[in-house]
Order: structure tokens, then sequence, then C-alpha cells
């Protein structure tokens, strides 16, 4: 039974015994004033979904105490798959750094082969570019840009960057990932400030929804929710 228990997620352990004790999830909710949908997050193991770890283990120590089981087995589960989840990630970035390095040696070579090419090219045929003719006005004629010149000459406006400005005015833990990656956490307390800038988008789990105040390149950012409550934010 014990090698059964290891073999499993922590989500899929709690679900199991709380279906095996046939409780609907807004019973456990009632009984335990943990939320609906972050009863459901630990249950599919939905960690982009959960608060910080320090949180989650209370969250699972008040889960595992209502349903009557061991509340560490369900915390050393959810440990080792912190765990787990952090070795896979630190593998993929050694991968992703040996392809970085292996795109960067094979664009240097490009680069290389094409300026040798295009010096080669040079030489053998000559660009003879028309000269200005003068009218008989006296008036130097240049030779009219084409479509494609207008283009090269034209530049593209730049994409406005965001700049999150996050206050704290009461004590409150925030979770935040910058254009859906860079995840960070933050225990704030009154005053506390942060500002932020992505590009695309920011996407917010706070834990206390009366507790920020927030602004998005100067303009207020609407919470909607009652103290203590747990909301979710995507801005813009």
């Amino acid at each position: 039974m014990k090698s059964e228990i290891n073999q499993q997620l922590f989500g899929s352990y709690l679900k199991s015994v709380r279906l095996e004790r046939e409780l609907e999830i807004h019973t456990l909710s009632r009984n335990t004033k943990i939320t609906v949908h972050l009863i459901r997050a630990m249950e599919e193991n939905a960690h982009d979904r959960l608060p910080p770890p320090p949180y989650v283990k209370g969250f699972i120590r008040t889960y595992a105490k209502a349903m009557g089981v061991d509340t560490e087995t369900a915390v050393n589960l959810y440990v080792a798959e912190l765990e787990q989840k952090d070795n896979t990630k630190q593998q993929a970035l050694k991968r992703q750094a040996k392809l970085i390095a292996l795109r960067r040696i094979l664009t240097t070579v490009g680069v290389i082969t094409g300026i040798l090419l295009l010096v080669r090219f040079t030489d053998i045929f000559p660009d003879k570019a028309p000269l200005p003719t003068t009218t008989a006005s006296g008036r130097t004629a240049w030779p009219e840009l084409s479509t494609n010149d207008t283009n090269r000459i034209t530049a593209d406006t730049p994409k406005e960057n965001l700049k999150l400005q996050v206050t704290a005015v009461e004590e409150t833990w925030l979770k935040v990932l910058v254009d859906g990656k860079n995840a960070r956490s933050y225990d704030l307390k009154p005053e506390d400030r942060l500002e932020l800038e992505g590009t695309d988008n920011f996407n917010l789990m706070i834990g206390n929804a009366t507790g920020l105040v927030i602004f998005l390149n100067g303009r207020p950012v609407q919470i909607y929710g009652s103290k203590g409550q747990i909301v979710s934010l995507k801005i813009p």
C-alpha cells in the first residue's frame, strides 16, 4: 500500500481519499474553509493555479485532517512532486542553453559565409547605381525611390511596453506570471511596492482581494472580491 501511495501525485491521493469517503467538493469546502477552486486545483495537480508552497502545505494539511488521514503523507507527496518539477526544469534549462549556443554558432557561421559570398558576388558583378541627371532648369534630378525602398525607410511603430505598479494596502501574498513565464511569488505588507514590466500581459493570483492597489501604465486596475478572498487576474 505504501509503495502505491508513493507512486501517486499528491492531488490524486487527496481526491481518491475524498471519493472513498463519498464527500462532495462543496461540502469539503464548507468544512475546511478552503475555496472550491483551490480544492480542484490541488486535486488536479494544477501548480500554476496554486499559491506559493508554504500556503499550499497548510491547505493540504487542513484537507487531510478533514479526511482523517495522515497529513504528512500528502505533504510529502507534494514536496516530492515539487522537487521532481524543479529537476525537470533544470534539465530543460540546460538543454535550452545548449541549443542556444548551437544556434549562435550556426548563425555566426551563416553570417560569415553570407558576407564572403556577398563580397565575392560584388567583385564579379559590381553594382552600377544610376547617376543623377541635370534638368534644363539646372536642377539635379535624383532617381525615384521604389516601393521596396520606401518600405525599408519607413520604420514600424514600436510596441508600447506594459508597466505594472503594485502597492500593498493590507497584508497579502501575490503570485505573478509576466508574459506567461517567469513566475514569482511575494509576501507583501502594507506600503510594500512592486514595479513589473512586460510586453504582452500579466497573470496575477492575489491572496487578499482588498490587499492591493494596481496601476497599468498609470491607469487603475479594478480588483473584484472581498477581504481575504483569493482572486485571479489577467492584465490587460
